[in-house]
């Protein structure tokens, strides 16, 4: 896997150290955050972007005819401060090179024009200690991603590890 294919046009941050990134999808079947489209937004990158229903996943249409429209999958992961969190699996293209790359998501009480807003961001692997990989099923091919083997194991850190993060609105808002 290629450490540029980090780089997510759905955020549009720049390549970004330490993002949990697969060869294969691992999230078997996503479920759907609200009826109809929903908006996923980050505080640093303004406008939120629309993701439109497209099989048990959304689609987020790309601003660049040279880039690929982004698909993402969600599955429930926990409940933090009262709010679910979702582990969503971003689909990136890279010619014939596909990845995915892990996010959460979180619904607001907001809405962007009628739209279902749902806040977003990337936890990063590069501030865990190392010596607990094999226990979570991550693999570090190079300083710029953590390769998942395991999605429980994904999901077991990410319950365990950034469980104070997800119950705290400050972290949502920092541009993770």
């Amino acid at each position: 896997m290629k450490p540029h294919v980090c780089m997510i046009p759905l955020l549009a941050l720049s390549v970004l150290s330490g993002c949990f990134m697969s060869a294969e999808p691992r999230i078997k079947t996503g479920v759907m955050l609200a009826p109809g489209p929903v908006a996923f937004c980050t505080p640093d990158e303004p406008p939120c972007r629309i993701g439109y229903p497209s099989g048990d996943g959304y689609v987020i249409a790309s601003e660049q005819e040279d880039e690929e429209d982004v698909r993402l999958r969600f599955e429930a992961l926990t409940e933090a401060a009262g709010v679910p969190v979702y582990l969503g699996e971003a689909e990136l293209s890279d010619g014939d090179d596909p990845a995915w790359s892990y996010i959460v998501a979180r619904p607001t009480k907001a809405s962007v024009d009628g739209t279902p807003r749902f806040e977003i961001a990337m936890p990063s692997c590069s501030d865990l200690d190392k010596t607990r990989d094999d226990k979570f099923g991550i693999v570090r091919p190079d300083a710029y991603s953590c390769t998942v083997t395991d999605l429980a194991g994904l999901r077991e850190l990410l319950i365990t590890d950034y469980a104070e993060e997800l119950a705290d609105p400050a972290w949502w808002s920092d541009g993770n």
